[in-house]
């Protein structure tokens, strides 16, 4: 007979599966509530235009609000880290983060990968 510890297809806790590593940030740290939403529509209304785009000269228009430093590497939802972007700048920023958790660097280091520094210098742009 074997024992759950040898078998590796069995979670180690019957009827549980495993959790899975989230890359990105989790829902606690999500702010849902009235006031936030509408901090992102006045945002969404005084800057229709994607900020990542411009600094790069192109017109697009924003349809949603990003954190320029990720909620999950220490930013918060202060207006000064949100920035109004398209969806495809924001799919591209979010690739750099996720190769940077996945590499394991520590949240310090945000500023020093080359990647994430140049999507942080376009949205103060």
């Amino acid at each position: 007979m074997r024992f759950p510890s040898q078998m590796p297809d069995l979670p180690r806790v019957l009827g549980q599966r495993p959790r899975k590593r989230s890359i990105g940030g989790s829902a606690n740290l999500r702010d849902h509530s009235r006031g936030y939403r509408r901090l992102c529509a006045s945002l969404l209304d005084a800057e229709p235009l994607c900020r990542y785009c411009r600094s790069e000269g192109r017109i697009s228009p924003a349809t949603l609000i990003d954190h320029v430093v990720a909620l999950s590497l220490g930013g918060s939802n202060d207006r000064s880290n949100l920035a109004p972007a398209c969806a495809d700048c924001n799919a591209a920023k979010a690739v750099v983060e996720q190769r940077f958790v996945a590499r394991g660097y520590d949240v310090a280091d945000v500023m020093l990968e080359p990647g994430l520094a140049g999507w942080v210098k376009k949205a103060q742009t």
